[in-house]
C-alpha cells in the first residue's frame, strides 16, 4: 500500500482548498492511513471557531476561496454546489466532516497548529475547533510523518 502515514501542510484557509483537505484526509483514513495536519497561515485562520463556519456559507467566491479569475464561474459553481448540498443534508461542512473522522479514527487523525502563525495571527488554543490536538511545530509535525507522504494545501 505505500507510505502509513499522510501529512497535510494546511497552508490555504479557502473553501476550494479545505475540501481538498477532507476529502484526502478521508480517503487516506479509509485506506488505513495515518493522517497528520499541520494548520499554517489562513489554514489556522479557518480552523478558529469564530471562522470555520462561514468557510462555505458564502455563494461568492472573493470571500473565502483563491483561484484564477478565469475559473470564477466554476468556483461559483462549486460554492452554490456545496451550499445547496449542506442546507439539504446530504453533505456536512468541512469541520463537521472532520470531526467525525476523529471521531472514527482516535489518534489515526492529528490536527497541529503552528505556534509560529498562532503567534503572527494572535491565535490561541482555546481559539480554535476543539479538533486541533495540540499548538505544535514543525519539528513535531516531520517526525510523524517522516517516511510518509506529505501534501501541501
Amino acid at each position: 500500500m505505500g507510505s502509513k502515514v499522510v501529512g497535510m501542510v494546511v497552508q490555504s484557509g479557502a473553501a476550494n482548498r479545505i475540501c481538498c483537505v477532507v476529502v484526502y484526509a478521508a480517503a487516506a483514513l479509509a485506506s488505513g492511513r495515518k493522517v497528520v495536519l499541520h494548520l499554517v497561515n489562513e489554514g489556522l485562520v479557518a480552523f478558529r471557531k469564530d471562522v470555520a463556519g462561514k468557510v462555505w456559507s458564502s455563494e461568492r467566491p472573493d470571500d473565502w476561496s483563491i483561484f484564477p479569475e478565469q475559473y470564477r464561474g466554476y468556483v461559483e459553481v462549486f460554492l452554490k454546489n456545496v451550499n445547496g448540498a449542506i442546507k439539504s443534508g446530504s453533505f456536512k461542512n468541512w469541520h463537521e466532516m472532520l470531526a467525525e473522522l476523529k471521531k472514527e479514527y482516535g489518534d489515526n487523525l492529528k490536527i497541529y497548529a503552528c505556534p509560529l502563525a498562532a503567534q503572527m495571527y494572535n491565535i490561541k488554543k482555546e481559539d480554535l475547533l476543539d479538533i486541533v490536538d495540540a499548538i505544535a511545530g514543525a519539528e513535531t509535525f516531520l517526525a510523524e510523518v517522516e517516511e510518509g507522504t506529505v501534501f501541501v494545501f
